[in-house]
């Protein structure tokens, strides 16, 4: 009461201790951000890790990634490494321990062990068809338990089409071959007859490469004539498969009345 009948202020006061308290606050920002760069802790930064399926543009940043860290090439690199002499289910652990350090995802898992088996084949320019597709599926064989154990659903199954495509559209000598018709649409097929990846995985596939850029490397490859075969021929069984179904629901229920 005195201070204000002197014609004091109070608010002048609250106002510079809000401001003091607002740079405070702007500073103990300032320096949890240097020591998060420090520790290698990626918080909320706008600039990400590459996932090791980039097509070169601008990444995005994910929630508690290390900076600077390829997941996908990680990944790859812990199966290369890997001594088949031991269970395969110690590659699994070991997969999952580094996918939960990184906050990837099993799709994650299987891209970097699709691209592992791709690496082991030694490609070059001068191997056929046929002995790729050999190779391939003895290459198949061995990794079908982990492959089998990482695919969950629809989700990992795409990531195993898309990293055969990544491959085939990257810069390494893999590019070379499976970019040669018809050795993806080899692949593929390999896959599918294998069971590792259904008809709905290769259809969401097929959709969302219809929807993006055809004259992309990525959309060229998906137009070339065998593949588009085979995918044709996969839709085409899976109609046939619905209509048979449906047929038997319609014997069945006129039977029971």
């Amino acid at each position: 009461m005195k201070s204000q009948s002197i014609g004091y202020d109070p608010t002048t006061l609250l106002r510079k201790r809000m401001k003091r308290q607002i740079e405070d606050d702007i500073l103990m920002d300032v320096e949890y951000g240097l020591e998060n760069e420090e520790d290698g802790d990626t918080g909320d930064d706008p600039h990400a890790a590459s996932s090791g399926l980039n097509d070169g543009g601008p990444v995005s940043r994910i929630y508690g990634r290390q900076a600077g860290v390829d997941v996908v090439k990680e990944l790859k690199l812990i199966c290369l490494d890997y001594d088949f002499a031991s269970p395969i289910e110690n590659l699994r652990i070991e997969l999952n321990s580094f996918k939960f350090s990184q906050n990837a995802t099993f799709g994650d898992c299987v891209s970097g062990a699709i691209l592992a088996i791709l690496e082991r084949l030694q490609l070059t320019s001068e191997i056929s068809p046929a002995r790729l597709v050999a190779s391939f599926k003895n290459e198949l064989d061995l990794w079908a338990e982990l492959l089998d154990k990482l695919c969950f659903g629809l989700e990992e199954e795409v990531s195993v089409i898309e990293a055969i495509e990544s491959a085939a559209t990257g810069t390494s000598i893999a590019k070379d071959v499976l970019s040669k018709e018809p050795s993806f649409r080899f692949l593929l097929q390999t896959l599918h007859g294998k069971d590792i990846v259904s008809d709905e995985a290769i259809m969401s596939w097929a959709k969302s490469r219809r929807e993006g850029n055809q004259d992309s490397p990525v959309g060229r490859l998906f137009n070339q004539k065998t593949t588009q075969e085979f995918l044709n021929w996969v839709e085409e069984d899976d109609d046939s498969s619905s209509d048979g179904s449906s047929s038997g629901n319609t014997s069945s229920s006129d039977s029971d009345g």
